[in-house]
């Protein structure tokens, strides 16, 4: 700064700083990238990790494979997780690494219908009315038993008197039948054989109307003889008119038990003119109590189907789909899962089924009979490609189970008229099929992957003070929601989001107010809240530097086929490990002035319908008989009895899908304060800090023709919360509850006062679940990349092949994402394998660490098939394989063979892939020493000293000196165990089969290191001048710089050329600079040949 940047006025002294000792940033470290499957975490993108500690906060712990337990909603591996082993292997010793989990995707050209082609997974039978070929999903609906509530409506019907001549009327005859089913047939008598009241000689009820001639006393004798001992006597009433047009002739007729039950036919005979009398041709308009239920449980079925067993509801022995069977004293049933071989009639279809499981089941979560104790929840249990012929394989697995939706004191969807079914011990339970109208079917998840997200948060009543009608989807605004960073089915699980502080703008110049967002545990409670990240303060302003978007980050990515990029898309780096916003156009176009999150729109589920029992002739009906009852019901005629009636009267009930459960008063939990708790959505169990399982299968991704996001008049919002719906609670004011409904009734905080009188009351906070996430993956599939499954994949023919090939075409490019090493543990496709090997060579700056086919293969990747002794693997056979794959490059290395560690976060031991702890060895050695240096030895490669970051107690094979001598033949570096050495990586070749310097691994690194390097050092001179002091400037870093490798022992000896005989004239004008590198690199000692000469004793030595 020059002393005329002074503005010099009075005399004095002027001083100003100028740091020029800034210290200009380092290269960012490369590191490698590993490529597989993990828990959870960032999918089909590459993600760098810094340490353990974060890549498992972000990605989950290694996994040794779950055996047994829930796995359909525990969400655990059951095959481990390799490549999670090999980034802690790494990290153990260095940093950074990038981690890219593979997601389920399929080629655009994928077969639709095709399970390999395809991403996701479908059951291998769909749904159809022959048991020997049925299969997909069956739904268990439980609902209130009509019977034993009463009825809302009474039936009634109408008997006109028109003549007054009694002889007309003789012999006529009508019949009735009350509710109970009691059935009567009274008979006109002008002949005075009996009184009225008395039986004839055929048990007809005599209305004895000898001599009478006026109406008045026609209708007289009707009422005595039905209300009389041998007539209905009060079971049906009579009423007979007393004034107007028709005085005395007009009787109506009440069947005195309300209810549907009373709706019955009405005969009549002999007499049929409507001149002497008119009667309804049945009871009508009796109505029994609106009975809701819900669906429970859903069973995904290969082969047959799932039928319900026990009384029905008329009372008889009964069992199939489709038939109302008796809770045994509440919501307990017993099931069967059937299968047939063959298509049988239905009088001999379940007698002769095989029963593959019986179980009597309740919901009970702490029950020896809780339904998900006595059914396989296991879906890989039905893969007969992967289950030992030991074992039997399962037909079926049972998947959602929705305990909370049917249990009163917690969130129960069962209700009498409006009211939840306090006594649960009268149950009705039906099995459908969970396939409906439009192609839905819900055993079909064919799809790829998908994030996790949330509803849109709306707005406060955009009207301002306005109450009356307030319907919060038509009168906020959408404001924004939030994604998962692509990260499938573990956001679902693991997170939850809570706006809190919600503050109203603090002046008329600031017009946008604020709040905070949490990334919550969703396994936490609201009395002890565990935030994962927190974004304080944030705003809706566009232009504000704590806008929304500006600080979370609205990046997303897609992948382009055509190019096999990956393009993003979006305004805001994120800022968040886990999620990004999406804001609506209102919000980007900076017209949310005033408006404040003040609600959330829960999961879109399927819509609550009408259902109504029928005769044999209409099974189960909205309208006219059709057998798909809703657009996501059907009933499997031939599974059982196809009717839901029996003997019994009509049900009309509503099916409800299962939804979350939302906060009711700002006290459950036992919060002291209301102003602490977060209303909308909650994790726990009413009453209770225990984490409802419920909601695991709440939100997992819903079947592959149901898009989360996308609404219809066949899928409704399970809720939608807005703090506007929040009042004072009437028991205590030092509390408040939800009640949807308030504000348009005037009830609520808000209505009383403005939107800022519930802020102020402390009540500004509030909770929304994410759902819809899905993994893409076959889930009964154990590892679904296992080789096996892999093998003769294409990307077009296998969706775990497109998808980890998809991985390697992402990272191609190394101006996308850069590293240095590459490993995919545990894959031995070679086809995939060849690709990641030329993916390096063609970027020319990484090398691969491939696990070879040949080897050991473990039990999750095993196809049913293989003899154990194929499993075990050999030397010949990997020898042999690599040659098949005629590779011949120095950015590849394998060893062999699989080891054993220590799980020390699982308390397990397990196999590895030797890529793992090949990894880890290059870590270490790398740390220790350099790059150059081989890691490889029992200084750098000992296995049982810790060189790999993993506690390595064992291999899967010994290897002989034979053994040791084949692989390295081969190219293949022995891992060999030695009895007092221990463990030990025992060669450090590369792939390439033409000797030289490069096909040492210690040389390929050492030339992958110089070029980076020095590639950093040329590009700082880009678009300088072409002249002798940019080349000084040149030699000036590069020569230091090989010296240092040099005086490392990574080089014998360098020369670099840069000068007139390298950047000619020619060049210059060409706008080139040209310079030559000549290295000779350090080669490792692997062979040491010592001669012992013995001598004569008077020899000389100085001989």
């Amino acid at each position: 700064m020059g002393a005329d940047k002074f503005k010099f006025i009075s005399p004095g002294v002027f001083t100003e700083e100028i740091d020029e000792s800034i210290v200009p940033a380092l290269p960012e470290r490369m590191g490698p990238l590993v490529i597989g499957r993990f828990e959870k975490g960032p999918g089909n993108r590459p993600v760098k990790v810094n340490s353990f500690k974060e890549f498992a906060s972000i990605f989950g712990n290694p996994s040794a494979g779950s055996v047994g337990g829930d796995v359909w909603r525990s969400g655990e591996a059951t095959a481990p997780t390799y490549a999670a082993y090999a980034v802690q292997a790494w990290l153990r010793n260095n940093s950074p690494c990038t981690v890219y989990r593979v997601l389920g995707e399929e080629a655009g050209n994928a077969t639709a219908g095709n399970a390999t082609a395809q991403a996701g997974w479908k059951t291998d039978a769909a749904l159809g009315k022959a048991l020997s070929s049925a299969g997909g999903a069956y739904g268990l609906f439980i609902m209130p038993n009509p019977d034993s509530y009463a009825g809302v409506d009474a039936a009634t019907a109408t008997l006109q008197i028109v003549s007054v001549t009694a002889a007309s009327y003789d012999g006529g005859t009508f019949t009735l039948i009350d509710s109970a089913g009691t059935s009567k047939t009274y008979i006109f008598d002008d002949d005075g054989d009996g009184a009225t009241g008395t039986l004839d000689g055929s048990d007809n009820v005599r209305i004895q109307i000898q001599g009478l001639g006026t109406r008045a006393l026609i209708s007289e004798q009707v009422e005595n003889a039905i209300e009389g001992a041998n007539g209905h006597n009060g079971t049906i009433t009579v009423a007979r008119s007393s004034a107007g047009a028709h005085a005395n002739d007009l009787i109506t007729l009440t069947q005195a038990t309300a209810g549907s039950a009373g709706n019955k036919s009405i005969s009549r005979a002999t007499i049929t003119a409507d001149n002497v009398y008119t009667i309804s041709s049945a009871f009508t308009n009796g109505t029994g109590p609106a009975i809701t239920g819900s669906l429970a449980a859903v069973w995904y079925v290969q082969d047959g189907a799932v039928v319900l067993t026990g009384t029905a509801r008329d009372g008889n022995a009964s069992e199939g789909c489709g038939v109302l069977i008796k809770g045994d004293g509440g919501a307990k049933f017993t099931a069967k899962v059937v299968s047939a071989a063959a298509a049988l009639p239905y009088a001999t279809k379940l007698s002769t089924a095989t029963v593959n499981k019986t179980a009597t089941f309740n919901f009970d979560r702490d029950s020896d009979l809780f339904i998900r104790k006595v059914f396989n929840t296991d879906p890989t249990k039905t893969n007969s490609d992967i289950i030992p012929t030991s074992e039997t394989t399962q037909s079926y697995w049972l998947g959602q189970t929705f305990e909370s939706n049917v249990v009163s004191a917690e969130n129960s969807k069962l209700a009498i008229t409006g009211t939840i079914a306090s006594d649960t011990s009268d149950m009705l339970g039906v099995i459908l099929g969970l396939e409906g109208s439009g192609g839905l079917t819900w055993g079909n998840h064919l799809q790829k992957a998908r994030a996790a997200q949330t509803g849109w948060f709306i707005s406060q009543d955009s009207r301002g003070t306005t109450t009356t009608g307030f319907d919060p989807t038509s009168h906020t605004e959408k404001l924004f929601k939030f994604h998962a960073l692509d990260s499938g089915e573990s956001a679902n699980r693991d997170f939850k989001i809570s706006i809190k502080n919600i503050k109203a703008p603090s002046d008329n110049f600031n017009k946008y107010g604020t709040f905070s967002v949490e990334v919550r545990s969703h396994r936490d409670t609201d009395n002890k809240p565990v935030v994962v990240e927190q974004f304080s303060s944030v705003n809706l302003n566009p232009k504000s530097g704590n806008y929304i978007a500006r600080v979370i980050g609205d990046m997303f990515v897609d992948y382009q086929e055509s190019t096999k990029t990956i393009r993003e898309h979006g305004d805001n780096p994120n800022r968040s490990k886990y999620i990004r916003v999406e804001v609506s156009p209102i919000v980007s176009d900076a017209g949310a002035e005033g408006l404040l999150p003040f609600g959330v729109y829960g999961p879109l589920v399927p819509a609550t319908h009408a259902i109504a029992s029928g005769s044999t002739a209409t099974i189960l009906a909205v309208g006219s008989g059709s057998s798909d009852c809703v657009p996501w019901l059907t009933l499997e005629e031939d599974h059982g009895p196809n009717q839901l009636l029996s003997t019994r009267t009509q049900i009309a009930a509503s099916i409800e899908f299962p939804t979350s459960r939302l906060r009711v008063s700002s006290s459950e939990g036992g919060l002291v304060l209301g102003s602490k708790a977060y209303f909308g959505y909650q994790s726990s169990i009413k009453d209770s800090k225990r984490f409802d399982h419920t909601n695991l299968d709440l939100f997992r991704g819903q079947p592959a023709e149901l898009d989360p996001t996308v609404t219809s008049s066949e899928r409704q919002y399970s809720w939608v919360f807005t703090l506007d719906d929040v009042r004072t609670s009437a028991s205590d004011s030092n509390h408040a509850v939800y009640l949807s409904g308030s504000r348009a009734q005037a009830l609520s905080l808000t209505a009383g006062g403005t939107y800022k009188t519930v802020l102020d009351a402390g009540y500004d906070k509030f909770t929304s679940p994410m759902f819809g996430g899905f993994d893409g993956f076959d889930v009964t599939e154990q590892d679904p990349l296992r080789n096996s499954y892999l093998a003769d994949g294409t990307e077009k023919s296998n969706s775990s092949f497109y998808s980890i090939k998809r991985a390697l075409d992402t990272v191609s490019d190394r101006d996308f994402v850069e590293f240095d090493l590459i490993t995919m543990p545990g894959i031995t496709n070679s086809s995939l394998n060849t690709s990641m090997v030329n993916l390096c060579e063609e970027r020319a700056d990484a090398l691969a660490i491939v696990d070879i086919e040949g080897g050991y293969v473990p039990p999750s990747g095993r196809k049913t098939t293989e003899l154990d002794s194929d499993s075990l693997g050999s030397v010949t056979n990997t020898v042999n394989k690599l040659k098949d794959m005629g590779l011949n490059s120095s950015y590849g290395c394998a060893f062999y063979p699989y080891v054993k560690i220590r799980d020390n976060i699982n308390d397990a031991m397990l196999y590895v892939p030797p890529s793992v702890v090949a990894l880890g060895t290059l870590s270490s050695s790398q740390r220790k020493s350099a790059v150059w240096f081989a890691p490889a030895g029992f200084t750098r490669g000992g296995l049982s000293e810790g060189s790999s970051g993993l506690s390595v107690i064992g291999v899967r094979e010994r290897l002989t000196s034979s053994d040791r001598d084949k692989l390295y033949d081969a190219n293949i570096n022995p891992i060999a165990s030695f009895p007092a050495e221990g463990i030990v990586i025992f060669g450090q070749k590369t792939l390439q089969v033409t000797p030289s310097a490069l096909d040492r691994i210690n040389v390929r690194r050492l030339l992958i290191h110089v070029k980076k390097e020095i590639s950093r050092i040329s590009s700082t001179l880009l678009f300088e001048q072409n002249v002798q002091a940019t080349w000084n400037r040149f030699l000036g870093e590069v020569t230091p710089f090989l010296e240092n490798i040099k005086s490392g022992l990574g080089l014998t000896d360098f020369k670099v050329v840069l000068d007139d005989t390298t950047t000619t004239p020619d060049l210059i004008d060409r706008n080139v600079l040209y310079a030559k590198i000549f290295l000779k690199p350090a080669r490792a000692i692997e062979f040491i040949a010592l001669d012992f000469i013995i001598m004569r004793s008077g020899a000389s030595f100085d001989d």
